[in-house]
């Protein structure tokens, strides 16, 4: 987001926690200053990760992941309702947790919902909470309600690539599950679009218009990276690995349709799946072409740490693909990499430039 917001007539300013970006302000700043005269809008994205299986699902994690949202979202809420004419604009992230798991009920933006009193649909209808404004506000505000985020640099691609890559991939569960998803260049799109039209407010689903269930997901991923798709995780490993509580997200799934996305303007870059992930391994192949550098993946199990060494990967690699030139420079596994502090704590605030 702070990429594409420079070519905009925008200059984002990014609050965290360390001076990871140009133009930076401390936590600490924005409570003793307040925010800078000349903010267009303040986009609020903090929050410890949840999908990671690396973390464990500890109570002490879970205040963090509730702490991080709920908190920081409040206090910017503090600081614009003590603002009598800047910023414009509040936007403030929210996810699809807000709406029950099922296979049958569709839910946009309007739906009623009767929200369930599961951790992660409270966490969704608190954080909502924290960013009201009251009726009297003069700032625009609009809540972001993401789904599965797609994308090179992180997320669920940067957990899955390697055993997929290796032939390894499989669905999720009974893999019937909805899985409401959207490509990282059409959430960004959706964060500037609401930045940039006075008309846009209230609820937008970030979600993809196609509604596809975890098993297309997966057959759409292998066929990108021409593997097969043949080893289904099943869900008692899925609760091993994420804690029955959070292995909800991926073993559930809701049918979620961004119709006042779509009414307000804003245009799909990406809404079929294959295409999505067609883009994202071509970005990747493009990084094992421009020598970019490799990671060292961990996989993380309660007990059980599994590191992927680089040569061990290609050994097996070499083995499953055999040793011509082309295949060769593919097994140069390109790295996903990802600021976790910095992603996990960032806003932003915009200046008119």
């Amino acid at each position: 987001l702070v990429h594409q917001l420079r070519f905009t007539k925008f200059r984002p300013v990014v609050i965290s926690r360390k001076q990871s970006f140009p133009t930076t302000l401390t936590w600490d700043e924005i409570k003793r200053n307040g925010l800078p005269s000349d903010c267009h809008g303040v986009v609020n994205l903090a929050g410890a990760t949840i999908g990671d299986a690396k973390k464990r699902w500890t109570e002490k994690y879970k205040q963090e992941v509730y702490q991080s949202r709920i908190e920081t979202t409040s206090l910017l809420a503090e600081l614009l309702k003590n603002e009598q004419k800047n910023p414009k604009v509040f936007i403030t992230a929210s996810g699809i947790g807000y709406y029950p798991p099922g296979t049958s009920e569709i839910f946009t933006e309007n739906s009623e919902v009767n929200c369930s009193n599961d951790y992660f649909s409270k966490l969704c209808q608190e954080w909502e909470i924290a960013g009201d404004l009251g009726e009297k506000t003069i700032h625009r505000r609009v809540t972001v309600r993401i789904g599965l985020v797609l994308g090179r640099n992180g997320g669920a691609i940067r957990q899955m690539y390697l055993p997929f890559w290796l032939g390894l991939g499989g669905h999720l569960a009974s893999g019937e599950q909805p899985l409401p998803w959207i490509h990282i260049d059409d959430l960004v799109g959706i964060f500037i679009h609401a930045l940039m039209n006075s008309n846009v407010r209230g609820i937008l689903n970030a979600v993809a218009p196609s509604m596809i269930t975890n098993a297309e997901f997966t057959k759409a991923f292998g066929k990108a990276l021409h593997r097969p798709t043949l080893f289904p995780v099943p869900e008692f490993a899925l609760n091993i690995a994420f804690g029955k509580e959070r292995a909800k997200i991926v073993i559930q799934g809701q049918k979620v349709k961004p119709q006042r996305t779509i009414e307000s303007g804003y245009k799909f870059k990406y809404t079929n799946i294959y295409d999505a992930m067609k883009q994202i391994i071509l970005v990747l192949l493009e990084d094992v072409k421009n020598n970019a550098p490799l990671d060292q993946p961990v996989f993380q199990l309660p007990g059980l740490v599994i590191e992927w060494l680089h040569v061990s990967v290609r050994d097996l690699a070499r083995f499953q693909l055999g040793n011509m030139p082309v295949k060769q420079r593919i097994l140069r596994i390109p790295s996903i990499t990802s600021d976790k502090q910095t992603v996990a704590s960032a806003s932003t605030s915009l200046h008119n430039g």
